[in-house]
């Protein structure tokens, strides 16, 4: 144990060495702090090291020692203020840290508002003169079906009265933002002061604080399930809507609003305008064949379906509902300024774009998020939310409210209805118009607790199986409790297909995501036996903007363009995706869904590369259309939209060394990143976080890996409800024997009991894993090999 003076001095040399820190294209010349210990999965246990041979000093009493990147306040420190350095697994170190998940330190404000101690008549005058204009300018014109953005647009959409619901909620979050936008110009307010959080002016004595709102008083804080809305999991009063549906995304780093309230960086550093985001996804990210060698394409499906678990952002849209359009009817270019809606933000197309130049098309139509009005009524920038819940908690299965998931329950048996397909179970049809890609005569669509459910036809297989599985278990617990109500056995069914899918996330998926020392490092891995411990209410299980505007996006370049499908005469049919988005009618052949499943099961996914197929690149949601968007411009451009930092800026926050020249990359991606950017600082988080090598063991990089993992370390640390959690923390724990029962469970147990057994009667037991990769054959589906959930654990 070193001296506190040794100690000190050690934490010195560290943070003057920033310099020295790893970069993830594994510079020669430079160490980064974590290789000077030798890497140990033991944790802590190192020997000595060339640069340093000591340990760090443990952390003190009450303070946990984290990885950097879930200590974020650390980038805006003082060297002299940083937190002490502390050991982590796997040859890794961390900070104690004090600031928890804030990217700010808690400081004195800077500003003193004298004679300003709340928003000025003025101010206020002028804001609701700013707001009444744009309102009215904001009629705007609708996107109109047949087009690629109208299927596009589906993504954003829950049903009529929520679109409706929303504007509202998003009107009231313009006001505010408007009004922060003119106090700081009038106030000459410096910027990094709104992207701090430093502002101490609330809304509470100004007619704005009839956009405020009080949260949930929760009756009956010992509930044993979950909420359907996400409310009340956190048993502070104050904190009863953390993770709730409706509420805002969080930050790992400040935003990059280039008015520190809402204007998108549009900028590079040294001033001169970023390039648009389709001539960087045409330039950087083509259309690659990459089969990964182990994992399947079950891997990116189950990704896409917990990602609509956790987030949904929704686009602003006009009063009525109907979806913006920013470019011309003809898309010959962007809507004239006083045409265009005030949430436009639409993406340039060069003349020589070299395929969509074809069609005469120079604008993708891109609609700015809609925001959350501040939950603590006070001013500062803005920020997006998410309609459905935070957790991991079915919401797809479910719905986030109580209306939506009231349309999906028979109220008899603790049952979800069903489509009876000639004997098979099919989610029901759902009868709204924009659930579909067209009317026309023989398409269906179909209806679950998520209105994107009908993307893509492998999505919606995933919803049947989940379905299914919820009442599976309502007919055993039924047939074992013959006094169970309805609502008790839709309850429990609910409780335990919940916690069959935490298991999954976090036991199968994510040490496939960000690797097996991660999981131990952020303190997410499962447990065998036992119960689990971590649950602080200090937590914000909120979805941070870093994770669903960026990181978790690494799936689109696991996508295949064509499904290889099995098909009743023995030949594959060949499916190119933008054919079976939202048009999921082929389900209703009798073997298909058993022919999808099998296709997930053995079709290998892409590699985690800067490689975008073409079918998300050029024909994403194409429809009828011989072109479709570009969803890899979508997303950079969302990153901007979303205010995300630069990609260095995430490097330096997780403790790597940042890029100061594009040399540092491979010399192909370096010539191709100096043709769309002109300084590594400029790099959009997105793009940057694809070209990385991937991390030991993992699918991605070091940095979306950080990104990831502190993402489920949220929703597990901060979701008292969470399955491995005991009495004391989850007043709906599941008995010892119980837990026992849902460790059994796997995905591949999911497929074997619910599939249609047409074509499925064997699955391999690690069932993101190819069946041909060594040792992990198929084996029958009535076998000891996939243990069985003992359900007799439930007979009350």
């Amino acid at each position: 144990m070193e001296s506190s003076a040794l100690s000190l001095l050690y934490f010195a040399v560290i943070v003057s060495q920033f310099s020295y820190f790893i970069s993830p294209y594994s510079l020669s010349g430079y160490r980064s702090v974590e290789e000077t210990h030798q890497d140990n999965d033991n944790g802590g246990n190192h020997k000595s090291s060339p640069m340093l041979s000591t340990e760090c000093d443990p952390c003190p009493v009450g303070i946990d020692c984290v990885p950097q990147i879930q200590c974020p306040a650390h980038v805006l420190m003082e060297n002299h203020e940083k937190p002490q350095i502390c050991d982590l697994s796997g040859g890794k170190f961390g900070f104690c840290c004090v600031t928890g998940q804030n990217h700010t330190m808690q400081k004195e404000a800077k500003l003193r508002f004298l004679g300003f101690p709340t928003l000025t008549e003025d101010i206020l005058e002028k804001a609701r003169a700013k707001f009444a204009k744009l309102m009215q300018n904001a009629v705007g014109t609708a996107v109109q079906r047949g087009h690629p953005d109208f299927l596009h647009n589906i993504v954003f959409h829950s049903n009529p009265q929520e679109d409706i619901e929303g504007f509202h909620i998003s009107a009231s979050a313009m006001q505010e933002v408007i009004t922060s936008q003119i106090f700081r110009e009038i106030e000459h307010i410096p910027v990094e002061d709104f992207e701090t959080n430093n502002i101490d002016v609330d809304f509470g004595s100004s007619p704005m604080s009839q956009h405020c709102s009080e949260p949930p008083v929760c009756h009956n804080i010992h509930s044993k399930y979950r909420t359907l809305d996400g409310t009340c999991n956190n048993p502070i009063p104050h904190r009863s809507m953390w993770g709730a549906a409706g509420q805002p995304m969080e930050r790992l780093l400040p935003p990059a609003y280039e008015d520190g309230v809402w204007l998108p960086r549009t900028r590079g550093v040294d001033g001169s305008p970023l390039m648009g985001t389709r001539e960087i996804s045409r330039t950087l990210l083509l259309d690659t064949n990459r089969p990964h060698p182990k994992h399947n394409l079950l891997v990116m499906q189950f990704g896409q379906f917990l990602a609509h678990d956790v987030t949904q952002s929704a686009s602003v849209r006009l009063e009525n509902g109907e979806a913006i359009e920013c470019c011309s009817p003809d898309g010959s270019g962007a809507l004239p300024p006083h045409q265009s809606h005030f949430a436009c933000m639409p993406i340039p197309v060069e003349p020589h774009d070299e395929f969509y130049s074809h069609f005469n098309q120079r604008c993708i139509n891109f609609v700015r998020l809609s925001l959350a009005p501040n939950s603590h009524c006070k001013m500062g920038y803005a920020k997006q939310r998410s309609k459905v819940t935070h957790f991991v908690d079915g919401s797809p299965v479910y719905g986030s409210n109580i209306p939506s998931a009231k349309v999906l329950r028979t109220f008899r048996g603790g049952k979800l209805r069903m489509f009876d397909d000639f004997g098979r179970d099919l989610l029901p049809l759902t009868k709204e118009k924009e659930a579909c890609a067209s009317n026309e005569h023989g398409n269906v669509c179909f209806k679950s607790g998520d209105g994107r459910t009908n993307q893509i036809i492998s999505l919606v297989a995933i919803h049947i199986l989940f379905a299914r599985e919820h009442n599976r278990l309502a007919d055993a617990l039924a047939q074992l409790n013959p006094k169970l109500n309805d609502e008790a056995i839709y309850q429990e069914a609910r409780r335990i297909v919940i916690a069959e899918i935490q298991h999954i996330v976090y036991n199968e998926y994510l040490p496939i995501v960000v690797g097996p020392k991660q999981m131990q490092r952020f303190r997410i891995a499962t447990t065998h036996q036992g119960f689990a411990t971590g649950y602080s209410p200090e937590v914000n299980p909120a979805v941070t903007n870093e994770f669903t505007g960026a990181a978790f996006r690494f799936g689109h370049s696991t996508v295949d363009g064509k499904f290889h499908v099995h098909s009743d005469n023995g030949v594959d049919e060949i499916i190119d995706i933008p054919d079976v988005m939202f048009n999921p009618a082929r389900l209703r052949k009798r073997s298909f869904l058993d022919g999808i499943i099998n296709t997930m099961l053995e079709q290998p996914m892409q590699k985690v590369d800067g490689s975008i197929t073409h079918g998300l690149s050029r024909f994403l949601f194409r429809g009828a259309n011989p072109f479709g968007l570009d969803l890899a411009a979508l997303n950079i451009q969302r990153g901007r939209d979303h205010a995300l930092r630069s990609y260095n800026s995430y490097l330096h926050v997780s403790g790597q060394r940042t890029i100061h020249s594009f040399s540092q990359f491979p010399s192909d991606v370096a010539r191709k990143l100096s043709q769309v950017y002109r300084h590594p600082d400029d790099i959009d988080l997105w793009v940057g976080g694809l070209l990385e090598p991937h991390a030991h063991e993992a699918l991605v990089g070091s940095t979306f890996s950080d990104i990831i993992a502190d993402q489920f370390s949220r929703l597990k640390h901060g979701d008292r409800y969470f399955y491995e959690y005991d009495s004391h923390i989850n007043p709906g724990a599941f008995t010892a024997a119980q837990l026992n029962e849902i460790r059994k469970s796997s995905f591949a147990r999911i497929i074997c009991d619910n599939a249609d057994h047409i074509g499925v009667f064997e699955v391999s037991r690690a069932a993101f894993v190819r069946p041909d990769f060594t040792g992990n054959h198929k084996i029958p589906c009535n076998s000891n090999g996939i243990p069985s959930m003992d359900l007799n654990a439930w007979r009350f």
